[in-house]
């Protein structure tokens, strides 16, 4: 097990010549594509060129169909550059608790499944990131970005799922697509969402539940959003009568205004939105709320244990 750095989280072509040895700059990056079947992601013969992608020096492994597992004998870097790609099939990591190290890379997700599977943790640095913008990319555990933590960004059909809690430290952006989490913790982040499309759907439940915040981090509903925030097995009293409106930890436009915002019950829980937005239709997101544990605690309580 490896002690923690203090980056560590939740932040064309064909290869020429073998990989992992070799210095930095020696190889120009390139783009090495999977060959479409299921298998080993270390095997050589399944990717183009027959080397494995060099991502610890800017190439870009991209998978668009097949079921990759990856079984580590260390770490995943995706360095200067180096980006895993899903755009069909899947990548899961099934074995071990290495950790995926970022340093200027990308995890990008535009389709197909990503699966962090065993892996112990992901490690971003300010100028990595973790990009959906189609598909689904499952992350585990409790996700605390520290503040050098590079982006995650969710768009268009992207669909981010989170274990258990999220905490925001640095700003994120999205603008569709969606995000489940049991618990989103801007307090102790802290961070800020910039919400402009999509649902974030919360799903927690017992004492691992809810929206935990206030202060001057928060999620940022910008001018003319469509998006939701969904609180599964709430009311709108209880969303009322906590706050949650007023202690800053849902703003708009970086304001704290209760004014601005609609809470609507629908498919077994709250929808919050601009009261300038459409108002989901209850079965909008039926399958997505079917699909999670429902019950809550008390908003902004925090997970036990």
């Amino acid at each position: 097990m490896k002690t923690p750095s203090p980056l560590r989280s939740l932040r064309v072509g064909t290869v020429i010549a073998a990989t992992a040895f070799l210095s930095p700059g020696i190889l120009s990056a390139a783009t090495v594509v999977w060959d479409g079947t299921d298998g080993e992601y270390l095997t050589a013969a399944k990717w183009g060129g027959g080397s494995v992608p060099n991502t610890n020096n800017g190439d870009t492994a991209h998978i668009t169909a097949g079921a990759v597992t990856y079984t580590p004998g260390g770490d995943l870097p995706l360095h200067s550059g180096g980006t895993l790609r899903v755009s069909g099939g899947s990548w899961t990591q099934v074995v071990g608790n290495a950790w995926i190290q970022m340093a200027g890379g990308t995890i990008l997700v535009d389709g197909g499944v990503f699966n962090q599977g065993t892996a112990g943790n992901i490690v971003l640095d300010a100028t990595s990131a973790i990009t959906v913008t189609a598909g689904t990319a499952n992350l585990n555990g409790n996700y605390i970005y520290q503040a050098s933590s590079g982006s995650l960004n969710i768009s268009g059909t992207g669909v981010v799922n989170i274990a258990n809690e999220f905490k925001p430290i640095d700003t994120y952006t999205m603008s569709g697509g969606k995000l489940t989490a049991n618990l989103i913790s801007f307090a102790d982040g802290p961070g800020s969402i910039n919400f402009s499309g999509g649902l974030i759907s919360l799903n927690g439940a017992g004492g691992n539940s809810g929206f935990y915040g206030g202060g001057v981090k928060s999620l940022n509903f910008t001018a003319g959003s469509t998006g939701s925030l969904f609180f599964s097995s709430y009311t709108t009293t209880e969303l009322s009568s906590d706050g949650f409106l007023t202690n800053g930890t849902i703003r708009f436009n970086g304001t704290v205004d209760s004014g601005q915002f609609t809470l609507t019950s629908a498919d077994g829980g709250v929808y919050v939105t601009l009261t300038a937005a459409a108002v989901p239709e209850p079965s909008t997101f039926a399958a997505l709320a079917g699909t999670v544990i429902l019950g809550f605690t008390v908003l902004r309580r925090r997970r036990i244990g």
